[in-house]
């Protein structure tokens, strides 16, 4: 009598006995999402916690995984699709980068990546954008994770040509045809001006950004500046700007200008990160206490900002949040390619940590 194959539960290797159709296989997530009777966005969103699932789910998730021996890694992903599980990551780290800012980025999309179980290429260099189509051609990445974008970046046109799955970190003017996650830039100059109009500033200096980061069309640095613009309009704050630069003692020295040539000024609004060090040694080599003398609020790079003293009011550039964003848009479209085209901007939140009040009486 011939033995029938059956699709029964077989024991693997290892010595735990799954569910597995005529041979024992890697299980993947789909096999999760079939044992629970859920959907496959529902495991992957209890794995990554990139979306609010009950407590009661992500536990029967975690025990589906163990009992099935789901391992979501890149290499054990990659042999279960036709996908490299690999995501290209193009930060051009050019000379004019915060190294501190730009790290705080890469090691967010990396951490990110790895916990949708995806592996990073970092590809950086001014002319990363030409490894686009190399990588994609030779199926070497699933898609692109791209930083610092740039107004009338080539990188974006060769995205658009090839159309290969990718993300934007920034909002180049005239882009709505690709995934883009960001800070509201915007709204963040509006509530730092605010922060200072509010509590009787009518001059304020303006430290933005290096004078490189206009010039390249950087599409962070203009909406800041229009929002601040903005707000000082309508609260009609006079706004006088300078702009900050990589160099901590340049930054000294354009700060001590300011307040030389712009003795009416009782506050700071700093939108360059780097530059919120040099300000306060400024400020406290001449003489000058925060609050009592200057208000000052700005933005900060997540626990980067709060490494000087004192911490600074204003707003955190939440990297974490960003590239969490980010990398999630990149995997759902690698999952449904029809996905029509997102864009996130990501409210700022102020945070008063007391380096605001009323401007001093005048003599």
């Amino acid at each position: 009598m011939t033995r029938r194959r059956s699709d029964h539960n077989i024991r693997c290797r290892s010595g735990s006995t799954v569910a597995r159709t005529r041979r024992c296989r890697m299980p993947n997530i789909g096999d999760v999402a079939r044992h629970l009777g859920v959907s496959r966005s529902t495991v992957s969103y209890a794995l990554s916690g990139k979306r609010s699932i009950s407590s009661e789910m992500k536990a029967r998730v975690q025990a589906a995984v163990r009992e099935l021996e789901f391992y979501p890694s890149a290499s054990g992903r990659a042999l279960a699709t036709a996908r490299t599980n690999t995501l290209a990551l193009l930060a051009p780290m050019a000379e004019n980068a915060t190294p501190e800012v730009a790290l705080q980025f890469v090691s967010g999309v990396v951490q990110s990546a790895r916990s949708f179980g995806y592996d990073i290429l970092l590809v950086t260099g001014e002319e990363a954008f030409t490894s686009i189509d190399r990588l994609d051609r030779a199926r070497q990445v699933d898609g692109f994770v791209i930083l610092d974008v740039e107004d009338s970046d080539p990188r974006v046109l060769a995205l658009q040509e090839n159309g290969a799955a990718c993300v934007l970190v920034g909002m180049p003017e005239g882009v709505t045809d690709l995934d883009r996650v960001d800070l509201d830039w915007r709204e963040a100059g509006t509530s730092l001006l605010e922060a200072l109009a509010g509590a009787g500033h009518r001059h304020v200096g303006l430290v933005g950004a290096p004078s490189v980061a206009y010039d390249l069309g950087m599409t962070y640095a203009a909406r800041f500046r229009d929002g601040v613009a903005a707000a000082a309009q309508r609260m009609q704050v006079r706004v006088t700007e300078v702009p900050a630069h990589n160099d901590f003692f340049e930054t000294i020295a354009t700060i001590r200008a300011l307040l030389e040539t712009e003795a009416g000024i009782t506050g700071l609004v700093i939108q360059h990160e780097a530059a919120v060090a040099p300000v306060f040694s400024a400020l406290k080599t001449a003489g000058y206490e925060v609050p009592r003398d200057y208000s000052v609020v700005g933005m900060s790079i997540d626990k980067l900002g709060f490494q000087f003293a004192p911490p600074t009011s204003g707003i955190v550039n939440s990297s974490t949040e960003i590239t969490r964003q980010a990398v999630s848009l990149l995997i759902e479209r690698l999952e449904d390619p029809a996905l029509e085209a997102r864009s996130i901007l990501i409210s700022p939140e102020y945070r008063d940590l007391a380096t605001v009040a009323p401007p001093r009486p005048t003599a």
